[in-house]
């Protein structure tokens, strides 16, 4: 647990909990999540770059029913339908967060990840403009999706799509999509400049559609009505549409825009009213953050009037008694996310002042405080992002990642890590439960994170990042290799009927499985297959699996099974082999089942996590990214903001030759390019591949024949010191003064960085633990009264700082 203990004891002010720094300031570990969360909603033909192991190609036909190629774009929340509203919304705020705070993003080596992220948006919002004056605004039925529960991969449903046209216009769909693409022209006008005018130039033909054609996009699109209807009307759209346009061209016709409805006189009573908003920023209401845009970009008095009024009032808005920003109504779904979103505009207010202005300051530190709250520093002692911390919630509210087909079937915890999302948050009292039927405080979706994710490239660029030890628990990214397998075994049960069972070992966790077999060479036909859900029968092969969630293979040896009978005109010869499937048949890891020995063998890309989007050493272990998605652009020298995944890379004994010119490969017979360099991305049965120009390509014949070069010099032993953190690659302090404890070491922080304390010379010989605060804070001595009460016990102050009483 990083907590620091600091605490300044005012005289007179009653303290209602403990103020301590986050349990988190690693800004840039959890943004590198919070991006691997954007990945897991992809929808469509997935590319090789995805990191996400258990995600796989989902509505691969989106727009089929009205003829239209609408694949990609991500889906919304814990449901498997494309709501372009929110979506655009939140796609909004990520690029320019990337255009604002690009700083931010490069010193935690996110800038290649965040592009791609809003180039995988906007290449759907391209797709969905279909016409001058039509856009599709969804794919997917509200009523049909929410009324099952499956993973995208699985769906068998209807997925229809829906547009807005000038019979039935949508202003502020059509105005939050050209904000976005507007935005994202920002972002690529440097290094992708045709990419950015193709943005631009349809950025400005959706605007005049919002415009011309003014209504809410419910009008075209009913089905969005229960679900993101748009209850601050579309002026706030139009009037960040064109912001960001006026931002982008400088053409005065936008500015003309944004004053039109600025400026005319309606009653603050009137939906349409738009100054003086007294809420956060949402998927909904824009007002906030055309306020700050019109002050960016003039630092006219009457844009500035409205920034800082409102962000005086977020600043300044009611919290839990923890710190969260919390508005009785509007956080009560979602309040993690309503706080980024607080937070967000006056971030955007903040990147106008001088650093050393006092209200400046105040602001920067309400962020912080939103941020560091959402990563442990509050009294749940949860860091709400997944996979950030072993405290983190594992039972969110998402279908693709429970491996479930209900919200309340087994396993309870979810099986898949949905890295990074953020849990829709605490209750008004600070309470959490980490329960997946509550979707109130256990959801998740594309807007929670935006705002969050543009905030923490902000505190990184301020320089208020503080790196992590290496995460080295369970459920850390990147995941660990899986030393399970599965078991399967056919058990003859006499009259031509079997009844085979599966089973997973090592902590092999299958929500789903399935089992293909093929009968051709025994002799023998399908028959009939029972006690399991049948994908498929044919002839002598058949797929058979398990309900989901009802039959999950729990790592622990727990056999599951079903029947099947066959028919025969003899004797009927054992068939030798089988593939069973980890986690279901359109996803799932493959497994080779030898029937004869029971051993199973990983098939294709399922050994390991060595997968196209990786690199992995010559045994199938995870090296690093690959390089297919450029990282690091111009990135800082500075270490202080760098993440911890584990980086390893490997001393080649000999040098990679270049291939010579007009030379064949391998790939050319499976209608693959031959590879203009030797460096391999991956291998299979064919062999070496690499990757260029987003495309696979074979590794030429003369890569393989390497000029030897010299042994290297053998490696001088490592220098022993006095404390733990050099083998995690952290040094020893120089000092002895603890700021925490993790996994019972003490840690310091020197020079901006971790390092760890040498126990020998700095500690006292350990002593037997009287109370429940330890390691994380001392025990109070006897004369020490409660300050307050928590789950955990009774908590008092002392020389400052927070004790537990004994």
């Amino acid at each position: 647990m990083k907590y620091q203990s600091i605490l300044k004891v005012l005289s007179g002010l009653a303290l209602a909990l403990p103020n301590v720094y986050a349990k988190s300031q690693d800004y840039a570990r959890h943004l590198e999540l919070s991006l691997l969360f954007y990945e897991a909603q992809r929808s469509g033909p997935l590319p090789a770059s995805n990191r996400i192991y258990w995600r796989k190609d989902s509505m691969t036909d989106a727009g089929a029913d009205n003829k239209v190629d609408l694949n990609g774009g991500c889906n919304d929340a814990g449901d498997n339908v494309k709501f372009n509203f929110p979506q655009a919304s939140a796609l909004t705020l990520l690029a320019f967060s990337a255009y604002l705070w690009k700083d931010g993003y490069q010193q935690a080596e996110q800038w290649g990840y965040i592009k791609d992220c809003i180039k995988w948006g906007t290449d759907y919002f391209i797709k969905c403009h279909t016409g001058k004056y039509e856009l599709y605004g969804q794919v997917g039925n509200g009523s049909l999706d929410h009324g099952a529960w499956v993973a995208p991969e699985d769906m068998t449903y209807a997925h229809p799509s829906y547009k807005i046209t000038t019979k039935g216009p949508g202003s502020d769909l059509a105005g939050e999509t050209a904000a976005t693409l507007a935005a994202a022209y920002l972002v690529f006008k440097d290094e992708n400049p045709s990419y950015a005018e193709t943005l631009l130039k349809h950025a400005i033909e959706i605007y005049d559609f919002a415009d011309k054609y003014r209504d809410t996009y419910t009008s075209g699109i009913p089905d969005a009505q229960g679900y993101y209807r748009s209850y601050s009307g579309f002026m706030d759209e139009l009037v960040w549409g064109a912001a960001m346009l006026y931002l982008v061209t400088g053409d005065e016709t936008y500015r003309a825009k944004v004053d039109a409805i600025w400026d005319y006189p309606y009653s603050e009573y009137d939906p349409d009213y738009f100054l003086n908003s007294g809420g956060p920023i949402s998927w909904d209401d824009k007002k906030a953050c055309s306020y700050a845009l019109m002050y960016m970009i003039t630092g006219e008095d009457k844009y500035k009037e409205q920034a800082f009024k409102h962000s005086d009032l977020m600043v300044n808005y009611k919290t839990t008694p923890g710190g969260l920003w919390y508005d009785t109504n509007l956080s009560a779904w979602g309040s993690n996310r309503y706080a980024s979103n607080a937070a967000y505009t006056v971030a955007m207010v903040a990147s106008t002042m001088d650093k050393d202005d006092s209200k400046r300051k105040q602001y920067v530190k309400f962020i912080q405080k939103q941020i560091d709250y959402i990563q442990g520093d509050n009294p749940a002692k949860v860091d709400y992002v997944v996979g950030a911390d072993p405290s983190s919630p594992k039972s969110v509210h998402h279908r693709g990642s429970s491996g479930t087909t209900d919200t309340m079937g087994k396993p309870a915890k979810n099986v898949f890590p949905l890295y990074g999302a953020l849990a829709g948050g605490p209750g008004a009292r600070d309470d959490y439960k980490d329960d997946r039927t509550n979707y109130n405080s256990n959801e998740v979706a594309l807007d929670y994170n935006a705002a969050y994710t543009g905030l923490l490239a902000f505190l990184i660029q301020e320089g208020l990042n503080v790196p992590d030890p290496k995460q080295t628990w369970d459920g850390a990214w990147p995941p660990k290799e899986s030393n399970g397998t599965v078991k399967f075994k056919v058990n003859f049960n006499g009259l031509n009927e079997f009844a085979p069972t599966v089973a997973s070992t090592g902590g092999l966790i299958c929500g789903g499985w399935c089992v293909e077999m093929d009968l051709s060479n025994s002799g023998a036909t399908v028959d009939n297959v029972w006690g399991g859900d049948v994908l498929l029968k044919e002839g002598n092969r058949f797929v058979a699996c398990a309900g989901w969630g009802k039959e999950y293979l729990d790592g622990k040896g727990t056999e599951q099974g079903f029947y099947f009978r066959v028919k025969t005109n003899g004797e009927m010869i054992q068939p030798t082999e089988a593939y069973v499937y980890c986690n279901g048949y359109h996803r799932g890891d493959k497994y080779l089942v030898n029937l004869k020995t029971g051993v199973a063998e990983p098939s294709g890309w399922t050994k390991g996590i060595c997968k196209p989007a990786h690199i992995c050493d010559a045994n199938g272990n995870y090296i690093k990214d690959s390089g297919l998605i450029d990282k690091s652009s111009s990135p800082s020298p500075s270490t202080k903001t760098k993440t911890t995944t584990t980086k390893t890379t490997t001393k080649s004994k000999s040098k990679t030759p270049e291939p010579t010119n007009n030379e064949s490969c391998f790939a050319a017979k499976l209608n693959y390019k031959c590879c203009s360099t030797c460096d391999v991305a991956y291998t299979d049965g064919d062999g070496d591949w690499g990757f260029e120009n987003n495309e696979w390509c074979g590794i030429k014949d003369s890569c393989k024949n390497p000029e030897p070069e010299p042994e290297p010099e053998p490696e001088p032993e490592p220098i022993q010191d006095d404390c733990f953190s050099i083998q995690m690659g952290y040094p020893c302090c120089n000092g002895c003064d603890v700021v925490s404890f993790d996994d019972g070491k003490p840690w310091g922080i020197e020079n901006g960085n971790w390092c760890g304390i040498k126990e020998n010379v700095c500690l006292p010989p350990p002593k037997e633990k009287t109370c429940f605060s330890l390691p994380d804070y001392p025990c109070c001595s006897s004369s020490v009264g409660v300050s307050f009460v928590d789950e955990s016990g009774s908590w008092g102050i002392e020389n400052g700082n927070w004790c537990g009483i004994p």
